[in-house]
C-alpha cells in the first residue's frame, strides 16, 4: 500500500503545521457551509456555535 497523505505531503509531516493546518481548514470549510465553530479551550473540541453566539453543539474532533 502506498503512502499515506500526511507521509506525502511536506506540510503535513509536522506535527504542530499539520494541526494548525487541519484546524484552519475544518473552521473554514464550516463557514462555506454556514456552520460556525470555534475551539473549546478545556476539552480541544470543535463547538457549532448558534446564531446567537451560543454554543449549540459539540461535535467529534478531527486529527
Amino acid at each position: 500500500m502506498g503512502k499515506s497523505l500526511a507521509e506525502k505531503n511536506i506540510h503535513l509531516q509536522n506535527a504542530d503545521n499539520r494541526k494548525h493546518t487541519m484546524t484552519r481548514n475544518i473552521v473554514s470549510s464550516s463557514a462555506i457551509e454556514g456552520i460556525w465553530l470555534k475551539r473549546d479551550t478545556r476539552t480541544g473540541r470543535f463547538v457549532s456555535k448558534g446564531q446567537d453566539g451560543v454554543p449549540s453543539k459539540v461535535t467529534s474532533n478531527s486529527e
